[in-house]
């Protein structure tokens, strides 16, 4: 007769799990949750080994460190489907204008917003992005995240923007912190020696190639199809380039204009689209029928207090949409705490708490592609988990303004929140 097996880390005395096991998910309820009570989760190695009922699960490990959830909840940790982590400088003064009454469109227009945050990423040296990057990778990594999608877009230039993802990859060896690296064509830049035309050929031909010719470097490539950004052709003309050189495709698509950007995930194969805060609830079908994934920013909605229009929730759920959360992290958007995004999309998109956990954590590793390996909670994934210092998930959103997160595991690392 055999005795118990070893494992690295037992947490147990868990009063909710969150498993998520079956995930991603369309539609959320407690029990395509797969929520475990009085429960416990195996480590070994970096990896979940057992999860299920404490009295199964407790009794068969020997285990070198055990944490006592103390009858609070477990989730699996945070993905952050969207930011903007790599950048120079600030635009901290441009609140206040926003205050007096600008928009985003005179901020640009003052030489502001994005402009502003282009000139000063073009000048910045490589170390100088790293360094401005790290406390806040750091502090992502410090409050439950484990993952973070980052993009390029604020060099606009080839060279530029394969500095801005060797800062984003830099970032990662140094903290740890996983990143799903994107290139984005952000803007046509206000200083571009030629048209918009000569602007989008320097992208395809000299941009996407740069980046591919540096392995590993982006997973991802992104176009900003808005309003002041780039057009429905325009944006099909680049996404077919990026498509013929092997990237996936995810789009900031809908958030300030409807110019049918959502519509093109039936013509492409796109993970995510991303905002949609103007996308016509009909659209919602297509993507579920595409498997393409809604990433929802509700930061954003409040950093651009643009207050007039929400993404179609209620068509997504019922049609079938996988939404996912992301923070939304970028220099007009300082909010790199996931649980806040959580906490806000119950308010402002009337997520339920269990659908808020899902969007920021299975179906967020989805829309990254990373699903398979994290963002649940069975045997064979990643030991990614959160402690939380609340009893259930009808916590999220309930009690909000500061962080509900007790502890982080990330592999055999289990350190305290902050």
């Amino acid at each position: 007769m055999t005795g118990p097996r070893r494992a690295d880390i037992l947490v147990t005395n868990i009063g909710e799990l969150v498993t998520f096991r079956e995930g991603p998910l369309a539609r959320v309820d407690e029990k395509t949750a797969g929520i475990v009570r009085d429960a416990a989760v195996a480590i070994r190695e970096g990896m979940i080994i057992d999860a299920g009922p404490r009295g199964e699960v407790e009794p068969r490990y020997s285990a070198y460190e055990v944490v006592d959830a103390e009858g609070m909840m477990v989730t699996p940790a945070f993905h952050d489907a969207h930011t903007h982590l790599v950048y120079a400088g600030s635009r901290e003064d441009e609140l206040e204008l926003k205050l007096m009454g600008y928009t985003y469109a005179q901020i640009l227009e003052r030489g502001g917003g994005i402009h502003r945050t282009i000139r000063m990423t073009q000048e910045a040296p490589l170390e100088n992005l790293v360094s401005q990057a790290l406390p806040i990778a750091r502090l992502m990594q410090n409050t439950g995240t484990a993952t973070v999608e980052t993009k390029s877009g604020y060099a606009v230039n080839a060279e530029g923007e394969v500095k801005m993802l060797e800062a984003a990859r830099e970032v990662e060896r140094i903290t740890g912190l996983r990143t799903v690296r994107t290139l984005l064509a952000h803007v046509v830049p206000r200083d571009y020696p030629g048209d918009r035309g000569d602007y989008i050929r320097h992208f395809i031909e000299e941009a996407i190639p740069r980046v591919t010719s540096r392995k590993g470097l982006a997973t991802y490539f992104d176009v900003f199809c808005d309003r002041g950004a780039f057009t429905l052709e325009e944006t099909r003309r680049l996404v077919e380039a990026a498509l013929r050189h092997g990237f996936r495709i995810r789009l900031h698509a809908d958030q300030l204009e409807y110019m049918g950007c959502s519509r093109l995930a039936a013509e492409y194969p796109i993970d995510s689209l991303d905002h949609l805060d103007r996308m016509p609830p009909e659209n919602a079908r297509l993507l579920a029928e595409r498997g393409t994934a809604a990433v929802l920013l509700p930061t954003s909605m409040v950093s651009m207090r643009d207050f007039d229009a929400r993404p179609p929730v209620e068509a997504m759920r019922k049609e079938g949409v996988i939404m996912a959360l992301g923070s939304d992290f970028n220099p007009n958007n300082q909010t790199p705490r996931m649980e806040l995004a959580l906490d806000l999309s119950t308010y402002l998109y009337g997520l339920t708490p269990l659908e808020a956990l899902a969007a920021a954590t299975v179906n967020a590793a989805y829309s990254l592609r990373i699903h398979g390996e994290t963002g649940r909670i069975a045997p064979g994934y990643r030991a990614e988990l959160l402690v939380w210092g609340v009893e259930n998930h009808r916590w999220v959103g309930y009690g909000w303004g500061a962080s509900k997160v007790a502890l982080v595991i990330n592999g055999n690392r289990v350190f305290e929140a902050v």
